[in-house]
């Protein structure tokens, strides 16, 4: 838009000549003239200016005054305005319809979690590499190992790369699911369960872009420092990779304002349960709750570490999780209505620590259920797989469970102090086990060399050659400044500078008088 686009798709409230606003809707607005590229009277179009990375994206702003555009220009698959000024729409429901429009939102939201989950392979493929080669001390005075053995290092690089491939793999499903709505939208499918599916997309997407965004952007930092100083090198490109998915967590939507759409939806489906009905979704991603009660009377059950290898207790724990959430979020909304607070407000102020913590509780689940499904459950699964995506579903899902411990203990989920030893034991050993698969991992997602672009992190494992033949290599790594002259000759007689100068200027005096009071020679 900042500069060369002619048209958008402009998302506004649709008003009729009755005034009566029929809500979001989609429509083509023509901005720039196509042979000239100037704007078109009434419209003010252009670069919104640098940003602090993605510059290679042509951002802009638009805004518009007494700008008319042809009726046609409205999209109408869920809603048109014929000639004559009436609304119509195959969504008899406006919610219905609303869902609908929601899910064709939701794109540009699955399309970064995609991303996202990329930035994150990235930057966990670098860290590990350059772990398996970088070496440092060792238990004796004449050996070193790997940074890799050590276990601070496999607890700061392992998880989020088990992650990687866990959202890989959430977002891959949840991709499916989109095209799924859409080509049923282009269809013409306008029935309740397309439009419910619209729904659940949205919330799904509104949570998945910040668990993957806010997911790479810890790691990616967490990669840099792991990475010594080598790691703040730009060649290495973890600060560029820092730099692109910071906005991954901003456009589309600010990723905290987004997970109230989610935790509006499963408030939504609370109410559903409340007044006697059972819920269920497309994507079947909230019918656990219809078991509501059941979950939570459960505990956490496991003894040992052998116990927590079951794949669906982790599953289990988060389900208790979003039953105790919803619980919570609902009674701290109605506390806030019986205050006097309007909807809004009270919706507002019941988010910190419930229904923010609900919606990420919410997407994690999803992630993880999902991701269980293919490791554990699956029988499309090949078996030669699934040791290790056993491997990478329970280091993931201890990890993300080991967040909310303070909450599993003060639900009452956890009744024991064994319990978060268990789950932080459990992390440590899962750990040492990821090891002897780390690099197998990172290579199996990693793109190629000349993608990513990381001398720390090729893929011959020759980090030090790579980054050595990089620095040498770069322009102007073995010249003088072009200010030399100024550095070494012109510089202000002031201070200590010419206190040398007359200090050497007396010497050399000294000398020539010397050589005038010493005798002549005669030849």
């Amino acid at each position: 838009m900042g500069q060369t686009a002619t048209h958008c798709i402009l998302f506004a409230q649709l008003y009729t000549a009755d005034d009566t606003c029929h809500g979001l809707h989609s429509f083509v607005v023509p901005l720039r003239d196509p042979a000239s590229l100037q704007a078109y009277p009434g419209v003010t179009v252009g670069d919104i200016g640098e940003k602090l990375g993605q510059n290679g994206l042509d951002n802009g702003f638009a805004s518009f005054s007494h700008y008319r555009i042809p009726r046609e220009n409205l999209l109408n698959k869920t809603g048109d305005v014929t000639p004559d000024g009436r609304y119509v729409s195959p969504f008899k429901d406006p919610s219905k319809r609303f869902g609908a429009q929601l899910g064709a939102l939701s794109g540009g939201r699955v399309g970064l979690t995609g991303v996202a989950a990329i930035n994150l392979q990235m930057a966990t493929t670098i860290a590990t590499r350059y772990s398996a080669v970088r070496r440092q001390f060792g238990s004796t005075d004449n050996s070193e190992q790997p940074v890799i053995e050590y276990q601070l290092q496999q607890w700061r690089l392992f998880p989020p790369l088990a992650g990687g491939v866990v959202l890989q793999h959430f977002g891959k499903t949840l991709f499916e699911h989109f095209i799924r709505l859409r080509m049923n939208m282009l269809m013409g499918d306008k029935s309740a369960e397309v439009a419910e599916l619209g729904r659940e997309i949205h919330a799904l997407s509104s949570a998945s872009k910040p668990l993957a965004s806010w997911t790479a952007r810890d790691a990616i930092q967490e990669c840099r420092e792991a990475c010594g100083g080598h790691g703040y090198l730009a060649v290495n490109r973890l600060g560029v990779l820092r730099d692109d998915n910071d906005p991954n967590c901003t456009y589309e939507g600010d990723n905290n304002v987004l997970l109230l759409q989610t935790s509006n939806y499963l408030l939504g489906m609370f109410d559903e349960l409340k007044s006697g009905r059972s819920v269920s979704s497309p994507a079947q991603t909230v019918n656990f709750l219809n078991r509501m009660s059941d979950i939570e009377a459960s505990h956490f059950r496991p003894k040992t570490l052998e116990d927590c290898r079951r794949g669906d207790v982790i599953v289990q724990a988060y389900e208790w999780l979003i039953c105790f959430l919803l619980n919570e979020s609902h009674a701290r909304y109605t506390s806030e209505l019986r205050k006097g607070k309007n909807g809004f407000d009270a919706r507002n102020d019941s988010q910190v620590y419930y229904s923010r913590s609900l919606a990420i509780a919410y997407i994690e689940y999803v992630a993880i259920s999902w991701f269980h499904q293919l490791a554990f459950v699956s029988a499309d699964t090949p078996a030669e797989f699934r040791p290790v995506l056993q491997l990478c579903s329970l280091l993931h899902g201890y990890w993300s469970l080991h967040k909310h411990m303070a909450v599993l203990y003060q639900g009452g989920y956890f009744t024991q102090k064994s319990a978060g030893k268990l789950v932080s034991d459990i992390i440590i050993q899962l750990c040492s086990e990821f090891k002897k698969e780390a690099v197998s991992v990172a290579d199996v997602f990693a793109p190629p060399d000349h993608v990513l672009r990381s001398p720390i992190g090729h893929s011959s494992g020759q980090a030090y050659r790579e980054l050595y033949q990089a620095v040498m290599t770069a322009p102007g790594a073995l010249t003088r400044p072009n200010w030399w002259q100024v550095f070494t000759n012109d510089k202000p007689d002031t201070g200590s500078r010419r206190q040398w100068r007359d200090t050497m200027q007396q010497k050399q005096e000294a000398r020539d008088a010397s050589k005038d009071a010493a005798p002549s020679a005669k030849l």
